[in-house]
């Protein structure tokens, strides 16, 4: 009997260590499950905070519209470009080569209806300004324009200015004065300085410091880069390191251009004595700011901004 009852104790206690073991490997499975479904949904709330940040930060490129109101609009647009045409100074050329360039660079070029390049009143200006600022907005940018205009100075009607270029060759080329006395010269070469003085009144005086003054400080802040025509070379380049959305290709497109557009460049003329000393007094003030021009260009000036 006694036997029989430690045979059943025995029983007991081997079937109490096999429900013991059975019962804590639940509890075991139920911990690290429930531990990986608290860090699984950790993880989930991790990506919806993340997610909802995002969106919640993502940014929105603000409009033209915007950026005026906030007063951080820039004061030019460097997907519009102007060529300011100034008569006889072979501009034509320039706008040529952007013609040619136009589909290759994915760009626009607008020619604007021809003027007389003379003084505009204040209402001629602002609609021409609101005329172009139209275009703009109805295009796809990037555009390029060009006029026989003179400068022009859009932020004076608050709209934002296009970046300006144009064209300048040497007031004393005695080929100007040829054709000026065959009467083979469509438009005469009088000088530059009145281009990119501007609108005012004052800027048709001739020789006075203030419109040379003045014209300096519009292509300081205005213009991108003014060429020299007896330098084409360095003019398309420096407009290919200045604004490569338009000029990219410029300076392979003029060498294509150049047999037929240059072939008078050989025949050399000169001036006489008493002619040139009497043209030198008419355009003393000309010929300080072609050298200054010219000096700016093959000096690189304009890669300093």
């Amino acid at each position: 009997m006694r036997r029989a009852r430690g045979l059943v104790t025995v029983g007991l206690g081997f079937l109490t260590v096999i429900f013991i073991v059975f019962n804590v490997r639940p509890v075991k499975e139920v911990k690290i499950n429930e531990r990986s479904r608290r860090r699984i949904d950790y993880d989930v709330s991790d990506f919806h905070d993340v997610f909802t940040n995002a969106q919640t930060h993502h940014s929105v490129t603000p409009s033209l519209a915007e950026l005026g109101i906030r007063g951080i609009l820039p004061e030019m647009n460097e997907d519009i470009l102007m060529v300011t045409r100034i008569p006889g100074a072979g501009a034509e050329l320039l706008v040529l080569i952007l013609q040619r360039l136009q589909g290759y660079n994915a760009f626009k070029h607008i020619r604007l209806p021809p003027g007389d390049s003379g003084l505009l009143s204040s209402l001629q200006q602002e609609l021409l300004v609101e005329e172009i600022t139209s275009i703009i907005r109805q295009e796809a940018i990037p555009l390029s324009f060009d006029g026989d205009v003179r400068f022009l100075n859009f932020s004076q009607f608050g709209r934002q200015a296009p970046v300006f270029a144009s064209l300048v060759r040497n007031p004393m080329d005695p080929r100007t004065l040829q054709r000026y006395r065959r009467g083979g010269a469509t438009a005469i070469y009088r000088g530059s300085i009145a281009h990119f003085c501007g609108q005012d009144p004052r800027c048709t005086k001739v020789n006075t410091k203030w419109r040379l003054q003045r014209a300096k400080e519009n292509v300081l802040k205005w213009y991108k880069v003014i060429g020299i025509l007896e330098h084409m070379e360095e003019t398309l380049s420096q407009l290919e390191r200045q604004s490569p959305y338009f000029f990219t290709g410029a300076l392979k497109v003029y060498k294509k251009l150049r047999p037929h557009k240059t072939h008078h460049q050989n025949t050399t003329l000169t001036l006489k004595p008493a002619t040139k000393k009497r043209l030198g007094e008419l355009f003393r003030d000309e010929v300080e700011f072609y050298m200054w021009l010219k000096s700016r260009l093959l000096s690189g000036a304009y890669g300093d901004g």
